[in-house]
């Protein structure tokens, strides 16, 4: 049975997350939990953009050492990005 989806959520994800990078980006944080920031800049060029939006969405923290983690709301929201489709 799957759990309903709050109306926050359901923002968060067409909003922050409707960048197919942004989505990108934090589900690879997501998945690690704890990831290096300067790898991501690498990965990505944009990276700097979209990591202050998903923490600007309390999806993802800045940790020590130039890290960045996921937060509870990030798992939350992590687990639900499957559940909707995003155009």
């Amino acid at each position: 049975m799957a759990m309903a989806i709050d109306p926050i959520t359901i923002t968060l994800l067409t909003s922050v997350l409707s960048s197919d990078t942004v989505r990108k980006l934090f589900k690879t944080i997501a998945n690690n939990r704890i990831a290096e920031k300067s790898v991501l800049k690498q990965t990505d060029p944009e990276a700097d953009q979209a990591l202050g939006a998903l923490q600007s969405a309390d999806l993802i923290g800045a940790g020590s050492e130039g890290k960045v983690y996921v937060t509870a709301k990030g798992l939350k929201v992590a687990r639900d990005l499957e559940q909707i489709p995003l155009s």
